[in-house]
């Protein structure tokens, strides 16, 4: 159903489409044309300076606003330095500074972006042709550093890095000479040659907090001066790890995050991430922007990002208003170098397998027998003959035996292990290549990925091509445009892993898995014939399954004024899926008798489908950014921009039954049986402008405020817009003078705090809730007259009053950094609370089939701590970081749909009665219950019954204290005070007897909580307090270096969770023919043979409920028993490198080499018997553990 308001600027839209794109893909060819040719030539720097009787520190400040360049110097020079008196406009910078240093004792050059500014006494020296002590300087990574400053120790011989980062020292004496080198933002180390030549010297980056930028909503900002709450990962936690998506590899990096990968397919791996907490209960998902353009976080390679910044409270994120109330995660892609040209390639080889799989008797003699205990334990016939179970003794005693068939005992007689079955080692190979570069006046980056996971399932394969252009030119000094553009294709396989799960436990090991292309059919004439051959359901479907994707933002930057900028960008982003898929035909065999049992459908009976999914969303963005500083250490900064967005959907499907044939499987030429014809069309507008201000006194007192305001097509005119503010405000306490003794052991301390307002409009999905406000109708058939007649229905009702929700957050936070910038501390408490979440209430049965209209119902709170620390620490030649980020989130629902009340009242005869209005005032799936005062999807469940252990009183009495003590009767006397109970009168639900078809040996009797008599009713529920989101989030990484040896390690963890787990086939007692049985409960589950005591088959202790046949009421009640601790801690990343000594790879012409071996999901620690915690409580395509071999070359 499309949006009658919205479909004339549809159809306006796609009418105008490809005229629009011409012109776009022009501009974009235009732009890479005019970058080229300024990185080809480049353009003179220019400034303006006017300035009377100025000190020579104040006129650098002036040139390194106007130019980018940044000076190095000591403060004593300055001090001699005299005052200088300037007037000069559009001359280049040279000149500038020519006239600057005229008469002073003081000299400079120019490397790179650096103004070196020295003594005239002292030389400068460059590279020369008379070589004595040669080197290189280069940070962490590898990467030169230009205009570094290096001195011998005692001398005056100073020298400064050229643009390669290589520097010369003519008579360095190098025996007994040590190296002092000096760089902007990087810790000064000395270096003793001992009478090396040649030295290549590796600087630390200095405390991060003051010379880190951080991106932030339409800007950056330095760390030092945040005032909202802002947690950063940089590309080095990404560096050199096998991962398949961004979004996964996000685990324990960061507080506030959740991580949860759902599943290993490939190509469905992503992870769900959720920000301090589940804010609403709609989707849930945080804002994911892209170089300033809303996207797909795992569309994006990991090898081309240059950092990621997650937005956390309202002043951080309300700059994105509607679009930010479950947070926002900002990712900065990796730009060009200026004036130097760098090849990098990274490749990783990965064996990947299962982390994990489910476990089933695989042994089909066990198997038989324990499906006729189950029979028994009914009373009920056995189904399996002894005659079939001694044939299977017989043949596993001789399993290379040929049948006349001539295929093995092995195989026809089969005691199939179906999860080494499916699932698979394999292995993965991700290949990555970049080339960046530039001139003074451009930059590029162009990168390529390819990435082939066969996944751990035959046919669910997944590859992916990718390719990326960063483009900034500098076309004079009013006019910077670039473009950032990017595309990738994906390729999937079609096995239908959604049956393959279903029917990975209902089927038995007694199915012959494949033989020599065969598919096997149950041998076993008593086993059920629809016992699934699973590897057949993962290869019964052909055809193709395609995602392309293209993003490209085309951008110009305006330098107006001193201070004052001008953006405007746009982008243009699409995404198209085509599946052609038809069903591929195979036999079932019995190979007992080597015959098909079922043969291959007939081309008639086959059916072939097409999906087409397209959609593709425009943004168009305008920024006004200034900034200035005024005398007395006041900085200004402002911004103002205007945003619209634009997204359109659309899906056709059809699928025929018929084929020609086998090969003929277009859908043009198949039959007309079974037509199926589908289609769906949405689209949806935002419109917002947006501002902020930024005060800063000295550094010391900081202020910054934020308004959004935006409208939305999703609500009608009257309510369409909103205004989002926020504010917050900071103190550096290490600042003040009056605190400098008190805190002089910190290098940086700062108290911040926030407060704003965020809307909401029911969550990230674009596919729901368009056109709530409007009533929706569909078309109907009903009878008149004894015809029928064609008419229009009311499908949902709408609600011309929906308003947003709306999300206010309230921070404080400290942050810390101490020990001579070692130890680094940050601590946040975060309220949020989110109200009018949109909902959609019960109605009335007289409302017929209509959907009940959506409407502004329910609040809920969220409330935590965050604690992030970090400590560096150098030991001898050996640095060390040790870093942890723990987070605590209380989650509550405070509004609803009323109150929950329980307990009991009087009716009108004066009797005493048990009410309750759960069934009014809550909603649930399943066990899972959303209601007033208690965290969203927390459990309901009946408790176990838990006597005292006694059961008779001294007069002969039954205790009603008495009983069993863990709520499952076990023994003789358990079963005598239960019936002794009945007899008494008191009720036990459901089966409300005792024989072996309602309440026996091996089953769970529940508690009367509410003290009715009736023991097991839906009256005895209670709230468990616990839900499958973790209360506890928390991660910690280590990290070692020695001499190029460098060692990773990535933990991540959940606590305070739990899940329901009672599946068919894994954790229940209750078996069926055809279905597996879980190894868990078959090892430790109760059997008590009444008829014979002392059988030494009895368990009594047993775990698990007795197995019962087909169904189980009495132990099948959502009960506290199946109720599991989920909390876990990963080993998620261990990496073990070794960078290459520079003497040997220079030689090949590579200035960086790196090989290494890395691990992901390497070890789990929980008590969860699930398939994996991480994955939740259903059992899905496990995630994987890879062990990887991997190479990092710059060139």
């Amino acid at each position: 159903m499309s949006n009658p308001q919205y479909k004339g600027a549809s159809y306006a839209l796609r009418f105008h489409f490809f005229k629009t794109i011409r012109v776009f893909k022009l501009t974009t060819f235009l732009l890479v044309l005019i970058s080229l040719q300024a990185i080809a030539s480049g353009y003179a720097q220019t400034l303006t300076l006017h300035q009377r009787n100025a000190a020579l520190a104040d006129i650098f400040k002036s040139i390194t606003q106007q130019t980018g360049y940044s000076f190095m110097y000591r403060n004593e020079m300055l001090a001699r330095a005299q005052r200088v008196t300037i007037a000069v406009t559009d001359v280049d910078l040279k000149a500038a500074l020519d006239i600057c240093f005229h008469g002073q004792p003081l000299t400079y050059s120019i490397v790179d972006k650096v103004i070196v500014v020295d003594a005239k006494k002292e030389k400068t020296l460059m590279a020369a042709p008379q070589e004595d002590l040669r080197g290189r300087v280069v940070n962490d990574k590898g990467e030169s550093l230009p205009g570094a400053s290096i001195v011998l120790k005692g001398t005056s011989k100073r020298v400064v890095t050229d643009e390669k980062g290589e520097f010369l020292i003519k008579d360095a004496e190098a025996a007994n000479a040590v190296l002092v080198v000096d760089y902007i933002g990087f810790e000064r180390q000395e270096v003793n040659l001992q009478g090396r030549s040649s030295v290549t010297v590796t600087l630390k980056q200095k405390n991060a907090d003051l010379v880190d930028v951080v991106v932030v909503g339409y800007a950056t900002q330095k760390r030092v001066n945040l005032t909202g709450a802002v947690a950063t990962v940089t590309s080095k936690s990404l560096e050199n790890r096998p991962v398949t998506n961004v979004s996964s590899a996000l685990a324990g990096l960061s507080p506030g995050l959740q991580v949860r990968q759902s599943s290993g397919k490939p190509g469905s791996d992503g992870a769900t991430i959720r920000v301090r907490g589940v804010g609403t209960l709609n989707n849930s998902d945080p804002l994911v922007v892209i170089d300033g353009i809303i996207g797909s976080m795992d569309a994006v390679n990991p090898t081309d990002i240059e950092s990621i910044s997650v937005l956390k409270d309202a002043a951080s994120s309300s700059i994105y208003g509607t679009l930010a109330a479950n947070g926002v995660i900002l990712i900065t892609t990796k730009k060009g170098n200026r004036n130097r040209t760098t090849v990098t390639y990274s490749g990783t080889l990965s064996s990947v397998q299962p982390a994990n799989m489910p476990e089933f008797v695989n042994d089909y003699v066990r198997y038989m027998k324990l499906y006729n205990e189950s029979a028994r334990n009914l009373g009920q016939a056995e189904l399996f003959k002894q005659q079939t179970i001694d044939t299977w003794v017989n043949a596993n005693a001789h399993p290379n035996d040929l049948n006349a068939a001539g295929i093995p005992n092995s195989v026809v007689y089969a005691n199939t292990d179906w999860a080494n079955t499916v699932f698979k080692h394999n292995i993965l190979q991700q290949h990555n290549i970049s080339v960046s570069g530039g001139s003074e006046k451009s930059t590029f980056l162009v990168s390529g990925g390819f990435q082939n996971n066969p996944g751990t399932m035959e046919h669910t394969e997944a590859k992916r091509y990718q390719l990326r252009l960063n483009l900034d030119s500098k076309i004079n000094k009013f006019i910077t445009v670039g473009t950032q553009t990017f595309a990738s294709q994906e390729l999937f396989g079609l096995g239908n892993t959604a049956n393959a799960f279903n029917f990975l436990r209902q089927t038995t090991p007694g199915v012959p898995a494949r033989y020599e292309g065969k598919y096997g059919f149950p041998t076993a004439t008593e086993e059920s014939q629809t016992a699934n051959n699973i590897l057949l359901y993962l290869n019964n479907v052909a055809g193709k399954n395609v995602q392309n994707r293209f993003n490209s933002t085309v951008y110009a930057t305006l330098s107006l004024l001193r201070g004052l900028t001008f953006e405007t960008k746009f982008n243009y982003q699409t995404r198209f899926r085509d599946m052609q898929y038809h069903d591929v035909p195979f036999a079932k065999w019995d190979l007992a008798n080597n015959v098909a049992r079922q043969p291959a459908a007939t081309p008639d009976q086959l059916t072939t489908s097409v999906e087409h999914n397209k959609d593709f969303t425009t943004t168009f963005d305008n920024v006004l950014r200034y900034h200035t500083q005024f005398k007395g250490g006041h900085d200004f900064a402002a911004l103002a921009g205007y945003n619209q967005n634009y997204y359109y959907y659309n899906r056709d499907a059809a699928s025929r039954k018929g084929l020609v044939s086998e090969e003929v499987t277009n859908i043009n030429v198949a039959g007309n049986t079974n037509n199926v014809f589908d289609g769906t069309e949405y689209d949806n507008a935002l419109r917002s402008w947006f501002g902020r201000l930024n005060y800063a006194y000295r550094d010391k007192y900081l202020f910054e405020a934020n308004l959004r305001y935006d409208g939305s097509s999703r609500f009608a005119p009257v309510s369409r817009w909103g205004y989002y503010p926020s504010f917050s405000a900071g103190w550096r306490l290490t600042e003040e003078t009056f605190l400098k003794e008190t805190l002089h052991n910190f290098q940086q301390l700062k108290l911040r705090g926030s407060w704003g307002k965020l809307g909401n409009n029911g969550g990230g999905d674009r596919s729901q809730g368009n056109y709530d406000y409007q009533t929706l109708y569909n078309p109907v058939y009903y009878s008149y007259n004894n015809t029928a007649v064609n008419a229009l229905a009311v499908t949902k009702f709408g609600n011309p009053g929906l308003l947003w929700e709306a999300t206010a957050i309230a921070d404080i936070g400290l942050d810390a950094t101490l020990l001579n910038n070692a130890l680094n501390i940050t601590i946040d408490y975060y309220s949020k609370t989110t109200d009018g979440i949109i909902t959609s209430p019960p109605i009335p049965l007289t409302a017929g089939n209509a959907q009940a209209p959506t409407v502004n119902t329910a609040t809920v709170s969220n409330k935590g701590i965050e604690l992030v620390a970090s400590y560096s620490r150098k030991i001898g030649e050996v640095d060390i970081t040790v870093g942890g980020n723990f987070s605590y989130n209380k989650n509550v629902i405070t509004s609803y749909r009323g109150a929950f009340q329980d307990g009991y009242t009087t009716d009108a005869s004066g009797n005493k009665v048990w009410a309750s209005n759960i069934g009014k005032v809550a909603s649930n799936d399943g066990n899972r219950y959303r209601v007033e005062g208690h965290q969203i999807d927390e459990y309901y469940l009946q408790k176990l019954y838990q006597g005292n252990g006694s059961y008779f009183n001294g007069d002969g009495s039954v205790n009603v204290n008495g009983g069993p003590k863990d709520g499952m009767v076990r023994t003789p006397q358990d079963m005598a005070w239960l019936k002794a109970m009945m007899a008494a009168g008191y009720t036990f639900l459901p089966a409300q007897g005792v024989d072996k078809g309602k309440i026996w040996y091996g089953d769970f009797i529940y508690a009367d909580t509410n003290g009715d008599g009736i023991y097991g009713n839906n009256y005895d529920r209670s709230f468990s307090g616990s839900s499958g989101t973790p209360k506890y989030n928390y991660g910690f990484n280590i990290s070692a270096s020695w001499k190029g040896l460098y060692l990773n390690m990535i933990w991540a963890g959940s606590a305070g969770l739990q899940y329901y787990y009672n599946d068919r086939g894994y954790l229940s007692s209750v078996t069926t023919n055809g279905n597996a049985i879980g190894l868990e409960v078959a090892n430790d589950h109760y059997y008590y043979n009444d008829a014979n005591p002392s059988d030494p088959a009895n368990n009594i202790n047993g775990k698990y409920p007795r197995l019962k046949l087909n169904t189980d009421p009495q132990n099948s009640q959502d009960n506290y028993f199946y109720l599991y601790n989920a909390s876990y801690l990963k080993l998620k990343n261990l990496q073990i490198g070794y960078q290459i000594p520079e003497r040997l790879t220079k030689k090949a012409a590579i200035n960086r080499a790196v090989v290494y071996v890395s691990g992901e999901n390497l070890l789990t620690i929980t008590k969860y018997p699930g398939l994996d915690p991480e994955i939740g409580a259903s059992v899905g395509y496990p995630t994987m553990k890879q062990y990887a071999l991997g190479l990092n070359v710059t060139f």
